[in-house]
């Protein structure tokens, strides 16, 4: 795809026959509203089509910046560490939260 730029027009081309022009406020041709800001009847969707209402919590990822541990109790007078994380892996933004890393 080759991007044209004619700065006479103030306008891009792509390719040899699709023109993209700059927006301006003229009315729009579908509603008429005066500036073109047209606002839809619709009320605002909950989330993108194909992608679940908590796709972005799961997909989201964190980079363990340093050694992540947990302390485990094994008797009532001796604690140990236990490595969770190692620095360098890449876990969910959730479990990051919830080891309150974020």
């Amino acid at each position: 795809m080759v991007f044209y730029k004619n700065s006479f027009l103030q306008n891009y081309r792509v390719g040899d026959n699709v023109n993209i022009v700059p927006a301006d406020r003229s009315p729009c041709p579908v509603c008429g509203h005066p500036t073109g800001d047209c606002v839809g009847e619709s009320p605002k969707p909950d989330h993108i089509a194909g992608m679940g209402s908590n796709m972005m919590e799961t997909s989201q990822t964190y980079l363990v910046e340093n050694d992540v541990f947990v302390e485990k109790q094994l008797t009532p007078t001796v604690t140990t560490k236990i490595l969770v994380h190692p620095k360098g892996k890449i876990i969910s933004v959730t479990e990051a939260k919830k080891l309150g890393l974020l």
